[in-house]
């Protein structure tokens, strides 16, 4: 997904129904259990990260590399064409397609790009190094292991199954796209992506459409961190929240959704599950893979010394780490104060930014520099 779409909430719920809730917590403060959901949400988006700085070189010498120039500005429209082809296919899907089709197709394609991973983390097997086909599996291994993780996708997928496959394709994902871009097109490309996100969240509207067939979908476009291990993303579904079509109809933050009931609970039941609050935490897989994508570029093409050799880690891509870290903070601050959806490449992406030109200036590299200026 392009960028996370999130929305606060009018709904006061009974903080009795939740264990270990401190009653006296004030109106924008966090009770313990949202905190343990927190803590997994970023496990599970540093690991992704780290993991993607730390196949940068293996994905290097496989080719499979989104872009061959990585100087070249035009990129950033191209890649641009993409994420919009890829958005209207969604899009006409979710309103015209079977859910079971879009599901089958969905969980064919994340399962071959986890056979990708395997290949390039492993180094069995290979994969497409050019052309359309980029960065897909070539050979039996990972071929076979990419239909196995399609067909438990497809017939099983429980929240912790969808979690790992996710870490798995961001950690591969990060790097086929950040060694595609140099230091000015990135720039361009975060500037641009934070303004296409907010257009379509405050203007058009269609990110919201996008994150609610996402939900329906059950596939590795999100992490999902239940605040009990009673959740079942199987059973209990997944309702973001988001249904335009109902004015009263209200969710959580882009990191806290509330389960959606089944079908066959008695609407009792589901007011009181509604009251009970939010029984998951979520964040897009995006908004990992985009300060992944500029940690690779900026450890790959600024010439600053590695701190963490490892993972190719200069102090302008740990920067543009930290600053991720603290752009998430802001959009949390924005999502508990403001009521109402709203798009977080905008904050994620200024404090990546930030980040990354702070880290820079620390190595000695001219800001000038590391805009590609």
């Amino acid at each position: 997904m392009p960028g996370a779409v999130s929305e606060t909430t009018d709904r006061e719920y009974d903080r009795e129904a939740e264990p270990g809730v401190d009653d006296s917590a004030g109106p924008f403060e966090i009770d313990r259990s949202r905190l343990v959901g927190f803590a997994g949400l970023v496990a599970l988006w540093l690991v992704t990260i780290l993991g993607g700085m730390a196949l940068a070189d293996e994905v290097a010498a496989t080719g499979a590399v989104l872009f061959e120039d990585p100087d070249e500005v035009g990129n950033v429209g191209i890649f641009g064409v993409y994420v919009l082809v890829a958005t209207g296919v969604m899009l006409l899907g979710f309103r015209y397609a079977r859910l079971v089709h879009l599901r089958v197709v969905g969980a064919a394609v994340f399962g071959l790009f986890a056979g990708t991973f395997v290949a390039i983390a492993t180094g069995v097997g290979s994969v497409a190094g050019g052309g359309a086909l980029t960065g897909l599996p070539t050979s039996p291994v990972p071929i076979a292991v990419g239909l196995v993780v399609a067909a438990v996708l497809f017939v099983y997928p429980e929240w912790y199954v969808v979690d790992l496959v996710a870490v798995a394709l961001g950690a591969v994902t990060i790097p086929m796209l950040g060694l595609g871009f140099g230091p000015l097109p990135i720039v361009v490309l975060l500037v641009v992506w934070a303004a296409y996100d907010a257009y379509s969240v405050y203007v058009s509207g269609h990110m919201k459409e996008l994150a609610t067939g996402a939900g329906d979908l059950k596939l590795p476009i999100l992490y999902v961190v239940p605040h009990s291990l009673s959740y079942s993303l199987v059973g209990d579904g997944l309702e973001l929240g988001l249904d335009e079509d109902d004015p009263n109809e209200s969710g959580d933050s882009a990191a806290e959704r509330s389960a959606d009931s089944p079908p066959n609970r008695s609407a009792e039941d589901s007011e009181a599950s509604a009251k009970a609050g939010p029984s998951v935490q979520l964040l897009g897989l995006g908004d990992a893979i985009i300060p992944g994508m500029l940690a690779v570029s900026a450890g790959t093409f600024l010439d600053a010394p590695a701190v963490v050799p490892a993972l190719n880690a200069n102090l302008p891509a740990l920067g543009a780490i930290a600053g991720g870290f603290l752009g998430m903070g802001a959009l949390l601050v924005l999502l508990h104060r403001v009521e109402g959806a709203h798009a977080g490449l905008p904050p994620l992406n200024a404090g990546v930014l930030l980040g990354y030109l702070a880290g820079a200036v620390a190595a000695g590299v001219p800001v000038a520099t590391a805009l590609g200026l």
